[in-house]
């Protein structure tokens, strides 16, 4: 018997675009946040940070939802040899650019100051993001071993442990000062929260992908809705008591964060439930990742560029240029075999496939989006 056809998902897909576009206005709208002269531009941006914020989860409950459901993860000699280097070495290129950025900047001191550093400390804050998944992946052999006899008890003991010990814990904790803090600080000798809980969000994915049978769709658009409400109007009232920016409600590592990236997972699920990707959201899925790594300098430049005003058209005019800027330049350096691994981490024939110029030019007309799917997602998708 033949196997069926591997098709991209458009719900995965859909959500990895969501997050892309999310993780942009992140970093953009950090300056707004951190300010309080212009409160309708701090409004807008803590409105959609409070909704943004679950970008970074679904990216890591993506990861989870397709390796650990993919057959290839249980061999580590294929982990090693395909999956692996598709993170772990643009992110060591793009890095290495930073420090050879910061060399013709500020100097050889400086340089290899970040160099020498590199593998405990990210050279720029949202490269952190790299030193969470990349020991996600090299776990996902055993996870996928362990996962794969779970039964549904199992995973609720293990997800309601993550929850309880790791992410209300901390959640909490960010409300008490000292030396109460003391009280829910987690302990150094016995502490559960694998790779500061980001692990949990993994295994999420994973468990939600399996579920079968999710909350009705007007629950989970409750709870999404609930948990933007909560974090948005509780960063408010933080904002109110201190004056300054607290991330008290809108830490990743929080119940609130949690349950606002679950409900929208499974929304997209619901929503577009056995549905294929459209070439466009195909280009822009594929396109992902190279975007997380190029948009912190992008949003720099852009910046410099326009001035750094602060005002709400300046700032969603600097995360529009930015989000562009580098979809069109993943698009471009995709299309050179040298640089399309090192940059984007994809394969060039699955970028002339997916998402570069080679991809836009293909003269065969594109099955379109919406229709029906069978099979498992590509191996494009899985990364």
């Amino acid at each position: 018997m033949s196997k069926a056809k591997r098709v991209r998902r458009l719900d995965f897909d859909l959500l990895r675009v969501a997050s892309m576009a999310a993780v942009v206005y992140l970093h953009t709208a950090a300056d707004g946040l951190r300010q309080s002269e212009h409160m309708a531009l701090w409004h807008l941006s803590n409105l959609l940070s409070a909704l943004a914020v679950a970008a970074v989860p679904l990216f890591f409950m993506l990861s989870g939802a397709l390796l650990l459901g993919s057959d290839k993860t249980d061999d580590p000699a294929y982990l090693l040899r395909r999956r692996l280097p598709r993170v772990a070495v643009p992110g060591l290129c793009w890095s290495l650019l930073v420090v050879v950025g910061v060399w013709l900047t500020q100097g050889g001191e400086a340089a290899l100051l970040k160099f020498v550093n590199l593998p405990a400390i990210s050279v720029l804050t949202p490269y952190w993001f790299l030193y969470a998944l990349i020991p996600m992946y090299l776990l996902s052999p055993l996870l996928k071993r362990m996962t794969d006899h779970l039964e549904e008890r199992h995973w609720r003991y293990l997800l309601g442990l993550w929850v309880v010990v790791t992410l209300a814990i901390n959640q909490l904790s960010g409300f008490l000062p000292d030396p109460w803090y003391a009280l829910l600080r987690e302990n150094a000798t016995l502490n559960v929260s694998v790779l500061e809980g980001y692990l949990g969000y993994f295994l999420l994915g994973a468990w939600l992908e399996r579920l079968e049978k999710p909350p009705e769709r007007r629950i989970l658009l409750a709870v999404a809705l609930g948990s933007w409400a909560v974090i948005a109007l509780g960063t408010w009232i933080v904002f109110l008591a201190t004056g300054t920016y607290g991330e008290q409600f809108a830490t990743y590592r929080g119940v609130c964060t949690m349950a606002l990236s679950a409900s929208l997972f499974l929304l997209f699920k619901d929503l577009f439930r056995g549905r294929r990707s459209g070439r466009v959201v195909v280009l822009l899925s594929a396109c992902s990742f190279g975007v997380y790594l190029a948009h912190p300098m992008a949003i720099a430049a852009i910046r410099g560029l326009l001035g750094g005003a602060l005002s709400i058209p300046a700032q969603l005019a600097v995360w529009l240029l930015s989000l562009i800027g580098c979809v069109l330049g993943t698009v471009l350096v995709s299309s050179v075999p040298g640089l399309c691994f090192l940059a984007t981490g994809q394969r060039f024939r699955d970028a002339c496939r997916e998402s570069n110029v080679f991809a836009l030019l293909r003269l065969r007309r594109g099955k379109p989006g919406g229709k029906r799917l069978a099979g498992k997602p590509p191996e494009s998708q899985q990364k």
